[in-house]
């Protein structure tokens, strides 16, 4: 075979190896390994929505006062939607100056809120016309008062102890009709008893209360997902259970946290005590509203119950139709405290591990009027006057440890000596006067 032929066949084999390898190297896919999506840091979301300082800070009740009477909502969903709507009210001509106490005249309306509200937070809460100063203290009341020649609408914010007060006007006759109406006709209200108390000043339902006892079921929150959210390396978290009712979890640097299965509820806490340093109650709100937001935290509606100034310490109560829930073991309330050392973070954190979904039954039920109510208190051996602080209609949660279903009972509610308890009628021995 001649040179010049074999030079011809290599040639020809290299170009034709040249264009094989070529077509692998475009058609060519390599293979990728694809990693679950958990391997990717995402936040953790326990189900519910995030909340602004509006959604959580809410009256306790709105009075209409004419003359010597009180009312309010016959629907306490209502009283909501009101409140809702003076947010978006514009409030002119905003003073501050000394508290002259209640105001006198005999048609008014007042807001009671369940603690006290910082006056730096009112520019969260309402409309302005124009961006403004706020004094330093908090209010527990609003007063709405009318003049009648202008068809304004005056706003006093009260300071707890009376010796404060700032005003505003709303220019709004649409408004100002609105409310009037309500006040002369009564229309969707239904009449109040006024209680005092050595420190306060209480409005209950004169009459007797008509509820209804609801079934509702509920849907656990995992306790996997409290771990994600609580501990900063929950691959070192440690899992014990107790007894059958109580899971220990632990890191052993960041945090205990217990988890009570029979009741849905957990306690988080860190035993490694920081120093304390107080922030002041606007700062401790929002560091806890992001806080929760940042998980979705808000799997029900609750609203701010109280700030504990002393401590850092909040609480947020459960609400169900308009009326507050009370149980037991935070089975109702989320309860969280910061610390100085991480105040992104709560140093405590407790709150039910449940959330409700679908209502499943329910049954009307009578409640005992405001006016036996209060007597029965007056002559009670075992609720003493001077530490009466507050009185409510609500529910009373008892959860069904063998079913995720809970059920709501209307109840009356007295807060005693600092914390809320259901009023027993049944203790008839309890009587002033009894044997």
């Amino acid at each position: 075979m001649q040179l010049e032929t074999v030079k011809s066949i290599i040639l020809s084999l290299l170009v034709g190896a040249s264009l094989l390898l070529s077509f692998a190297l475009w058609n060519y896919k390599p293979e990728v390994e694809s990693f679950p999506e958990e391997q990717y840091e995402e936040r953790v979301e326990l189900g519910g929505v995030e909340q602004t300082a509006k959604d959580l800070i809410q009256p306790e009740s709105i009075i209409f006062r004419n003359g010597q009477n009180y009312y309010s909502f016959t629907d306490p969903k209502n009283s909501k939607l009101l409140y809702q709507d003076m947010q978006s009210w514009v409030l002119y001509d905003f003073r501050t100056g000394t508290g002259n106490g209640r105001p006198s005249e005999g048609t008014q309306l007042e807001i009671v809120f369940p603690d006290a509200i910082p006056m730096n937070m009112l520019g969260s809460l309402f409309t302005f016309n124009t961006d403004q100063t706020f004094p330093d203290w908090g209010f527990e009341r609003i007063f709405i008062t009318f003049n009648r020649d202008s068809s304004s609408i005056n706003i006093i914010f009260l300071s707890r102890n009376g010796e404060e007060q700032a005003t505003a006007v709303v220019n709004n006759t649409k408004k100002y009709e609105r409310l009037w109406n309500r006040l002369t006709t009564f229309e969707g209200l239904r009449e109040y008893l006024r209680v005092n108390t050595s420190e306060n000043t209480i409005y209950i339902p004169k009459y007797k209360v008509e509820m209804a006892s609801r079934s509702v079921a509920v849907q656990e929150i995992s306790s996997n997902l409290m771990v994600d959210t609580l501990f900063r390396n929950p691959d070192i978290v440690s899992r014990n259970r107790i007894n059958e009712n109580e899971v220990y979890f632990t890191d052993s640097a960041r945090g205990i946290m217990r988890v009570y299965e029979n009741r849905r509820t957990m306690e988080f806490q860190n035993p490694l005590q920081s120093p304390l340093e107080r922030v002041n109650p606007a700062t401790l709100l929002e560091m806890s509203k992001n806080n929760i937001n940042n998980h979705l935290g808000w799997t029900d509606e609750y609203h701010l119950m109280e700030v504990i100034a002393s401590s850092n310490t909040i609480r947020y109560q459960l609400f169900y139709n308009g009326y507050p829930v009370y149980g037991s073991n935070h089975t109702s309330v989320i309860e969280q405290q910061f610390r100085i050392k991480d105040l992104s973070q709560p140093n405590r954190y407790n709150r039910p591990l449940f959330r409700l979904v679908n209502l499943l039954g329910s049954d009307p039920v009578e409640l005992p009027s405001g006016k036996d109510v209060s007597n029965y208190l007056k002559n009670s051996k075992t609720y003493e006057s001077a530490y009466v602080e507050d009185i409510r209609v609500g529910y009373n949660l008892v959860y069904q440890s063998s079913a995720d279903v809970i059920t709501l009972n209307p109840a009356w509610f007295i807060k005693y000596n600092g914390s809320w308890q259901e009023i027993d009628f049944d203790a008839a021995s309890n009587q002033k006067g009894g044997s």
